[in-house]
């Protein structure tokens, strides 16, 4: 039996990019383990209730969890942590561990996170690494700046696809116009939105509005978003928390272009939700987006200013991809190949993080 912790993931409905590829994960893998289980907050975002056990409190359930599985007289194969690191107190249990990480932002730069955001994906992240089994990235960019970051050579890459599917049902959602440039993601520093709202204060008359999709994250620039949303809705919308997968899928059908100028990011799930539905893409010219970007992305500097993102923009929308190169990107990436591959891995006994690090463990172990 293999447990997901999806305790920290299932806090709200509307869910972000990593806990989406959690309880995605989880669904792939149900479908090849039936008895596979998952501890969550809220039962609502998956497709049934089967496997799922809800927990009264998030943060204590999340750090109870060794204690919850226990008085369940449990024995799993493997806990899988695959949104939030495990809780602290599995370091006094010998419950095989796999953690995957989806960058190395919390380390490279903590000073713009809140201190929650330190506290949990700096230091708990920080102190549980050598007690990780398994200590998995989700693709081979992440894998590679986390041996570099946490020094274990035994680092590999487990996948990531996207979390809303690009053939569901769609429903328009309230406010979004009809022609318009879309970004999402969570609204915090690294996203470096700034940039955004200054295509937004230069936009020319016939330009397109900008459509943001994202839920309050941190840092300054979150009054600086409200402030123009505000000031100038007939260029700027402000979707904060736009619920369900329906709406995202009508605005991913129907942007102009897709835009994401993030300074860092470990996959960039919307980018390639966007680019599967069709979209044309500019992006940041940033080691993941030359990994995941579709072949007809364009590629942004760090130093482009707004007169050369509009052209630039102008010139992707001009170009949109063919239905055949479409669909040889969605080919690329898909959840069952994922669930697999994590199988894969979790049966292979040189993975065995505590031995490769030189605490205790038996590195001929299997989890399976």
């Amino acid at each position: 039996m293999l447990i997901f912790d999806l305790i920290l993931a299932t806090r709200r409905p509307a869910m972000t990019g990593v806990e989406r590829y959690g309880v995605n994960l989880f669904e792939a893998m149900r479908k090849l383990r039936p008895e596979t289980m998952a501890f969550v907050r809220d039962a609502s975002g998956f497709t049934d209730r089967r496997g799922l056990v809800e927990v009264s409190s998030l943060y204590g359930g999340w750090l109870g969890l060794p204690l919850l599985i226990r008085r369940r007289g449990l024995a799993p194969e493997a806990v899988i942590c695959p949104t939030a690191p495990a809780s602290p107190l599995f370091r006094a249990d010998k419950t095989p561990l796999c953690r995957i990480v989806h960058d190395v932002f919390p380390w490279r730069r903590d000073r713009v996170m809140p201190w929650k955001g330190r506290l949990l994906y700096r230091d708990v992240e920080t102190l549980m690494a050598r007690r990780y089994d398994l200590l998995l990235g989700t693709t081979e960019p992440v894998a590679a700046d986390l041996r570099a970051q946490i020094g274990r050579e035994d680092i590999a890459a487990c996948g990531n696809a996207p979390g809303v599917d690009p053939d569901g049902p769609e429903c328009a959602p309230p406010g979004a116009p009809a022609n318009f440039v879309l970004a999402v993601g969570t609204v915090e520093p690294r996203k470096d939105y700034g940039r955004l709202l200054q295509l937004v204060e230069s936009a020319a008359a016939d330009a397109p509005p900008i459509v943001l999709v994202g839920r309050p994250g941190w840092g300054d620039i979150l009054g600086d978003i409200a402030r123009l949303a505000a000031e100038r809705p007939e260029k700027f919308v402000w979707l904060r928390d736009l619920a369900g997968d329906d709406g995202l899928r009508w605005l991913y059908r129907r942007a102009a272009c897709f835009v994401s100028l993030s300074q860092a990011e470990g996959f960039n799930m919307p980018l390639v939700e966007s680019a599967m539905s069709g979209r044309p893409v500019l992006c940041s010219d940033i080691a993941i987006h030359r990994a995941v970007a579709p072949p007809w992305a364009r590629f942004a500097a760090a130093s482009d200013g707004p007169d050369l993102l509009w052209r630039a923009l102008g010139a992707a929308a001009a170009a949109a991809p063919s239905a055949q190169a479409v669909a040889a990107y969605r080919r690329l990436y898909g959840w069952d190949q994922i669930a697999a591959r994590l199988l894969e891995l979790l049966g292979a006994g040189a993975y065995s993080g505590r031995d490769a690090i030189g605490l205790s463990g038996d590195a001929s172990c299997s989890f399976r």
